[in-house]
């Protein structure tokens, strides 16, 4: 008979990164980790694993609920893995995040008294997504589930826009009624105007009753269908881009391209990053992971001349296309990997001068570019991220090597879930 794990009240007093509650148990002052707990909450937790340094626990049962604690808007919050912060309030999930930003800067790299400014709140805390990738498991779409790689399914989410949700349920239905085990995940995507696309990754071979059921909608205008394995494109229905007006700039981008989720907070993003820039028309400016040139155009509309580094080969012709519509010239994008191509280029860098490098590096973060940067010395470092962690990191060495770290702020591009979005300005001292 298996061992009943032990059960224990704690105090909830803070959140992690990650979007756990933290408290401490009496008896022995180790930190527990406690999923959908919020600051303030009394809890009775079940200790799941225990740790040299720390636990883990589920949540039983609230004692005395925390003032910051909400009903969840969705039926499926805590089984879909969605969300995370669904049972806080708004104001509470930005706060800490905000909290989680400094004490990450400060604790992994270091870094204190930075000018925070302040938040920026989303618009919409909810239905602000006009981008989310499903996945698909016995005939089943929907959600991974909360920590694991199981597939819940949902009939429709209160983070997506309202196009999102009804191309999700055409494709839903056209799962169902065509009894489809082909497709292994879907991305839908919506431009500023029209109906959504969508992106059906596949194993072998398309389904043609699936494809000639989806043809047929009217909630998506268009999709195409990939390998799963290789992304490869096997066939195009429609039209697949989605276009969106961001600093006074058109750019288009593809549905299997990334793009940023939250359209509202992205346009204040690239507002920010161009304050962040401090540019005065003259300066060179490196984007790295500059994508379809979300960041790279507006700024090319203030500066010098604008270089875009981006490793997805797709996203960079679509960055060519939109300086082209748009750009008097002064841009140039290359699709190579970030830091291989800073330091192949750091001679020519030199020559020619950068005054300005941007730096929007998936959740990992960029190490290898940021010890080349500090070796290349340019004036200003705009540095985006969505993972603390690794932003404190590569931060932390930039501040040990000649950099201070001037201005920092939060933008709330994910509601109702533990992710961090946020910028730093670094000055060269």
């Amino acid at each position: 008979m298996p061992m009943q794990k032990a059960r224990k009240t704690i105090k909830i007093t803070g959140l992690a990164f990650g979007g756990n509650g933290v408290g401490r148990m009496d008896d022995n002052g180790k930190v527990v980790f406690v999923p959908l707990t919020a600051p303030g909450d009394e809890a009775v937790v079940e200790i799941t694993a225990e740790k040299k340094r720390f636990a883990e626990g589920a949540l039983k049962e609230i004692i005395n609920a925390s003032p910051e604690r909400v009903e969840p808007s969705c039926r499926w919050y805590g089984a879909c893995g969605g969300c995370s912060w669904g049972h806080l309030t708004y104001n509470a999930q930005v706060d800490w995040k905000a909290r989680i930003l400094e004490d990450t800067l400060r604790r992994l790299g270091g870094i204190s008294g930075v000018p925070f400014d302040e938040p920026a709140r989303s618009p919409a805390p909810f239905h602000y997504r006009c981008r989310a990738r499903f996945h698909c498991a016995d005939g089943h779409i929907g959600f991974y589930g909360a920590r694991s790689r199981e597939v819940v399914p949902i009939d429709e989410c209160p983070l997506l826009e309202e196009r999102v949700n009804a191309a999700y349920a055409a494709i839903r239905e056209a799962i169902a009624s065509t009894d489809d085990r082909s497709v292994e995940s879907v991305v839908i995507g919506a431009g500023a105007e029209g109906p959504a696309a969508a992106a059906l990754h596949v194993h072998g071979r398309q389904n043609p009753a699936l494809v000639k059921a989806l043809a047929r909608t009217e909630a998506i205008k268009g999709f195409e269908v990939r390998q799963a394995a290789s992304g490869k494109l096997i066939s195009t229905h429609g039209t697949v881009a989605l276009a969106s007006n961001i600093s006074g700039v058109e750019i288009a981008s593809g549905v299997s391209v990334f793009s940023q989720a939250n359209r509202a907070q992205n346009r204040v993003l690239v507002d920010k990053v161009v304050e962040y820039a401090g540019l005065s028309g003259a300066e060179r400016v490196v984007d790295l992971y500059c994508g379809c040139g979300n960041l790279s155009l507006p700024l090319a509309l203030r500066a010098g001349f604008v270089t875009g580094v981006e490793s997805e080969a797709a996203a960079v012709e679509y960055a060519k296309a939109n300086a082209a519509r748009n750009m008097p010239g002064n841009t140039a994008f290359h699709a190579a990997g970030a830091a291989a191509w800073l330091e192949r280029n750091v001679k020519a860098l030199e020559k020619d001068g950068t005054d300005v490098i941007i730096l929007d590096p998936p959740r990992d973060g960029e190490f290898d570019a940021a010890r080349t940067i500090a070796r290349l010395r340019p004036s200003r470092v705009v540095y985006v991220s969505c993972a603390p962690p690794a932003l404190a990191r590569d931060a932390g060495h930039l501040a040990l090597n000649g950099y201070r770290l001037t201005r920092a702020g939060l933008i709330d591009m994910f509601p109702q879930t533990y992710h961090v979005e946020s910028i730093v300005r670094l000055d060269r001292v």
